[in-house]
């Protein structure tokens, strides 16, 4: 008997279970990190979807629906803190937060929801739907990354953050590899229950699980922390927004520098063309005539932030905005994205906030030469809780996939300093205002990532897409 064929109501049920497992994947990522509970998660989303498949006819329309309320609560807990910032911004506007809270989720909902239609027309009773749900999972993890300026936020791969050694995988696959591999796993494993005399994948996920954790222990027990004889000062402060930038503010910050010791500087924190010392790398907004830039300035150069945040600091279509409204300017004040052939000419690779989340372009900007990350943030928009955690885990496996040490300095947020393994050496407490002095490890020699990229991300999908094909030609000539 169909369950669910001839009672709308229990479809609700069905889509209920997927809200609450798109909330239980949330627990795996910053500030929850349970262990496997990505697998558990992804698995029973799978096994859900695999029984709609088995008992409905017209099962895309709930497919569809099924991948919007799996990713809803996914979103829902997951970047629940994004909210927080209008009310950081204007108390006045608490009425705006819980609109943000619903719909910022549901618009990202619905990239689950067009990932789960796809998959609906590809699913089938062999077991190519194992490698086509997993490689279309990331591949619309890239097309979160890209579309609509981009928003590589709890990418499936952070979910083993909780684990140093398992984390170490990141450095040949990329996060993007590794979210991969984890959803291929998940769903081996829980098709194991599907079909109970179907082992085959149930030991191929149990022998990639134990391998990754082997390379990463290796990794990690392999490559000790070498400090170099350079040393820096991490400045960290903890200003609400209000009075980030008052006199009082900008002094206090500036008094911590030090003037032996290049200074990091935490995001916009000294104001409006400040004049400093040459060893400070100093995050400021830059006026340049009319147009304003999120920069740092570091020895005389100068390095303009190139992902800026969209609603935050520029607004999509503004020119459009301005024109329709021309007698008020709302969008007059916007920063302007830097120049993307400038070179920041020194060791350091400087990253402003929302820059380090995109794996490709930090990875695209390093040189021969670089030698450290610099992280320099404010999170103070977002609360103690979930976002600045997530935050610095994003900036952790950087490092892990470059092999190169990160520093980080933040309003509120972690700062600290970060190994090339992702081990985490020092660190702020949240809620002070502090500095840290610290000695700089060695980078890597180099890292499979670093020299390839995403390619052997790539060459799974592909790879995933092959396999999967022959089985479904396989089984239907066997049907024939």
């Amino acid at each position: 008997m169909k369950l669910l064929e001839f009672i709308p109501l229990r479809r609700f049920y069905v889509h209920a279970t997927c809200f609450l497992l798109g909330i239980l994947l949330a627990f795996s990522f910053e500030p929850f990190k349970v262990p496997f509970l990505s697998l558990i998660a992804i698995g029973t989303y799978f096994l859900i979807n695999n029984y709609i498949f088995e008992n409905f006819k017209k099962y895309y329309k709930i497919f569809f629906f099924n991948g919007i309320c799996f990713g809803f609560g996914f979103f829902l807990l997951g970047m629940y803190w994004v909210s927080n910032s209008v009310i950081e911004l204007d108390a006045k506007l608490f009425y705006v937060a819980p609109i943000i809270l619903i719909f910022f989720p549901l618009f990202l909902s619905t990239f689950f929801g067009v990932m789960q239609l796809i998959n609906a027309f590809l699913w089938s009773k062999s077991n190519s739907k194992l490698f086509y749900f997993s490689s279309i999972w990331i591949i619309f993890e890239f097309l979160r990354s890209v579309l609509f300026t981009g928003l590589p936020w709890n990418l499936v791969g952070y979910s083993w953050s909780w684990s140093l050694s398992y984390s170490q995988s990141a450095s040949i696959f990329g996060i993007y590899g590794l979210g991969l591999i984890t959803v291929f796993c998940s769903v081996c494993i829980f098709s194991y229950i599907a079909d109970i005399k179907n082992k085959f994948y149930l030991f191929t996920a149990i022998l990639i699980l134990a391998l990754l954790y082997l390379y990463g222990s290796y990794r990690v027990n392999n490559n000790q922390t070498i400090y170099s004889e350079n040393e820096l000062r991490i400045i960290h402060t903890y200003f609400n927004q209000k009075d980030k930038w008052t006199k009082k503010s900008i002094e206090n910050t500036a008094t911590m520098g030090s003037s032996n010791l290049i200074t990091v500087f935490p995001e916009t924190s000294l104001g409006l063309n400040p004049s400093s010392p040459e060893n400070w790398l100093v995050g400021y907004i830059r006026r340049d005539q009319n147009k304003f830039y999120n920069s740092i300035n570091y020895n005389g150069f100068t390095y303009d932030k190139k992902i800026l945040v969209p609603f935050g600091e520029y607004f999509p279509l503004s020119s459009l905005m301005n024109i329709l409204f021309s007698e008020n300017k709302f969008f007059e004040n916007e920063l302007t994205k830097g120049s993307s052939d400038q070179v920041f000419k020194a060791n350091i690779l400087p990253l402003i906030c929302y820059e380090v989340i995109f794996p490709n372009f930090v990875r695209n900007s390093i040189s021969n030469n670089t030698n450290l990350l610099v992280n320099i943030s404010n999170d103070g928009w977002f609360g103690n809780f979930s976002g600045p955690r997530q935050h610095f885990t994003h900036a952790l496996f950087r490092s892990i996939e470059l092999g190169i040490p990160l520093v980080r300095s933040s309003n509120k947020g972690f700062s600290g300093l970060i190994s090339p393994i992702g081990e985490i050496l020092n660190v702020t407490n949240i809620g002070k205002t502090t500095y840290l002095d610290v000695k700089i490890p060695e980078k890597l020699e180099t890292t499979v990532y670093r020299e390839y990229g995403n390619l052997l991300a790539y060459f799974l999908i592909v790879l995933f897409f092959i396999i999967g094909y022959a089985i479904s030609f396989k089984q239907n000539s066997l049907n024939v």
